[in-house]
Formats: C-alpha cells, structure tokens, sequence
C-alpha cells in the first residue's frame, strides 16, 4: 500500500470496527442510522451485474469488489449507510466568507472516540516533524496507540514494523 500511495510520506491507521460502528449507528426516534462493514472481494475477472435485476447487487459489486492484484492489502470498508446531517460539515476555512455554499462541497465528518484508534503506522520517508506532530496527537486520542515506524527489510521486497514506545 505504501508504495501505491503518498510515497512513504503518509500514515495508515488502524481502527477498530466494532467501536468505531457504536458511534456511527444512532438512534433518532424510531430511525436507525447505521453503518456497515463490507470486506473486499477480489476477482480476476471482471462480473457484469445487471443493475434492471438486481440494483442492490450491482451497487455492492462497485462497491466492495478490486481486482485480484490487490488483495494483499485485505481491505475492509465502512460505510455510512444514510449520511444523517448530524455527520455534515464544512471542511476548515471553507466558507469564512459567509457566502452561499456549494452543498457539492460538503462533506461528511463522524465523529468516533479516541479507543476507536488502535494503531498508527508511519511511512519510511515521514519527516520527523511530521512524526512527532502525529505521534502527539494520536496519543492524546488514544494513550493505548500502538504506534510503529515502517522500515524497509534489506533481506526481501517487504517493509518491517517497529513499535515506537
């Protein structure tokens, strides 16, 4: 994943889904607003669902299907089912003239706690300011983090892990 985005300049973080879905699925008089989990499918070959037969099976495979090259990285989605406008906000400084706003431009924010946050990995190529600005605020959010360095193996075309305490 590293290698495909930021250039080992970013960070990749670790969440767990059972604490992060409590905040997300809310209650609003009788409505339930959730939110789901849907792991990737990898395939070789490319399906064509029928969209006239099947719509929620057609949107799902767009959704939740990669091409079978990536599924080294076992990814999982969290999706927020029906975005509610209690998750709705403007990015910082996005409209600080007051003008009329672009809802195009407005995203959705949810709020999840600090416990929700297992692990923080650093990219090789970080600066160190950067690091320490990351390793600051991810433990304010979570003193339990585990926080690791990315580094890369001289041994194999792999990256190792090392746990900064």
């Amino acid at each position: 994943m590293w290698s495909y985005y930021s250039k080992h300049k970013g960070i990749c973080i670790g969440l767990d889904m059972e604490k992060a879905q409590k905040y997300l699925s809310r209650i609003y008089g009788k409505i339930m607003i959730g939110c789901s989990v849907v792991e990737v499918q990898y395939k070789d070959i490319v399906e064509k669902p029928d969209y006239f037969r099947d719509a929620k099976d057609f949107f799902h495979y767009q959704l939740s299907t990669k091409a079978k090259a990536w599924e080294h990285e076992q990814e999982v989605r969290l999706f927020i089912l029906d975005p509610w406008p209690t998750y709705m906000s403007l990015l910082p400084g996005q409209n600080d003239d007051k003008g009329p706003i672009d809802w195009k431009e407005v995203r959705a924010f949810p709020e999840i706690g600090g416990e929700c946050f297992e692990s923080v990995y650093l990219g090789i190529n970080m600066s160190t300011d950067e690091k320490s600005k990351i390793i600051s605020v991810a433990r304010k959010l979570n003193p339990d983090i585990k926080i690791y360095q990315m580094g890369i193996d001289a041994n194999a075309f792999k990256l190792n892990t090392e746990l900064i305490k």
